[in-house]
């Protein structure tokens, strides 16, 4: 099981995606310090937001602008980073899912870089990151009722379905990550203006989480214009 990038690269030049992939975890376990991470995480997004927009943030607003390019508007569609921010600052807390996307979310909002992932035992093939011809299926996260592509619009996708919409703006249903989840894999997923350094440093600290907290073997690595094509082993 591979996933590959090299349809958007020639378009999207200088995107690095972080990948994590994990085996044999264990999504269940009580983790009595995870409301200690995530207030220090609120905390932490609200020194570097301050009193400006998020979107006045380079992370934020380069994705903004990424977004605008394959023709998403993303003020009404908005990159998953800022949504998760948005509503930290607003609320004053992050949402309590399970595990694994609770620790992903601690990530994200510290690093403000957009991440998300899927249950691997639910997928069919290979993932890709590429373009749509529009007209795809696509049934979000928590919705029964199937949304259509359109074309141009930047997806991952097995090799049957579309995984996410406006590259990852929305998860699919059939594929979240839940307690039951055994084996998962994780995007972090970087734009040309935030650096492959700091791509490395969440996905580093996104794996000290899963091993501390979560057991399981995990293996990281990073897709690129140079390495497109990354395989989904431990």
């Amino acid at each position: 099981m591979n996933y590959d990038i090299s349809e958007v690269t020639n378009e999207y030049q200088g995107i690095h995606i972080g990948v994590l992939v994990g085996q044999n975890m264990d999504n269940r376990r009580q983790i009595p310090e995870l409301v200690m991470l995530q207030e220090k995480a609120v905390e932490n997004v609200q020194k570097v937001i301050g009193s400006q927009p998020p979107t006045k943030h380079p992370h934020i607003s380069s994705w903004r602008e990424l977004y605008r390019s394959f023709g998403t508007k993303p003020s009404d569609y908005r990159p998953s980073a800022e949504a998760l921010i948005r509503r930290t600052l607003k609320t004053g807390a992050l949402p309590r899912i399970n595990n694994a996307v609770d620790l992903y979310n601690i990530v994200s909002v510290k690093h403000l870089i957009p991440m998300g992932g899927f249950d691997l035992d639910k997928i069919d093939g290979d993932i890709h990151l590429r373009f749509s011809a529009g007209d795809e299926e696509f049934t979000p996260l928590g919705s029964k009722e199937p949304e259509l592509t359109y074309p141009g619009e930047i997806v991952y996708a097995d090799d049957s379905r579309v995984l996410t919409r406006r590259w990852n703006y929305r998860d699919a249903d059939a594929t979240k990550i839940t307690e039951e989840t055994r084996n998962l894999v994780m995007f972090v997923d970087g734009t040309p203006e935030i650096s492959v350094n700091d791509v490395q440093s969440a996905l580093n600290e996104l794996k000290m989480l899963y091993e501390r907290f979560c057991c399981g073997k995990y293996a990281i690595k990073i897709a690129c214009e140079d390495s497109p094509i990354v395989s989904l082993e431990v």
